[in-house]
């Protein structure tokens, strides 16, 4: 597995954790049941408001996550290594170099 699939995965592993802790507090619950009756009424009967929230979120989430890794791992290398498995940064070249 190279650098950047150990990152990657980290950073989405601890975002989902996040977001299902979150998900868990019975006020969140109530409000996606509100929406996705919100949704049934509107005839989108088919769209499950939960779950779309939860993928934004989630998204979200990983890419706060990694970004606040890198912004620390800029200060303190460590912390990054800590928070995504690797302190070393990938690097791309370019598909058409001159």
């Amino acid at each position: 597995m190279n650098i950047q699939s150990v990152r990657t995965f980290v950073a989405a592993l601890v975002g989902v954790l996040i977001v299902r802790l979150v998900a868990a507090i019975p006020a969140v619950a109530d409000v996606f049941a509100w929406v996705d009756g919100v949704f049934v009424d509107a005839g989108y009967a088919s769209i499950s408001a939960p779950a779309l929230v939860q993928a934004v979120i989630t998204a979200a989430v990983i890419l706060f996550y990694q970004k606040a890794a890198q912004w620390l791992g800029d200060r303190w290398p460590n912390i990054e290594k800590v928070m995504l498995g690797s302190s070393a940064r990938p690097h791309y070249e370019p598909r058409y170099a001159a």
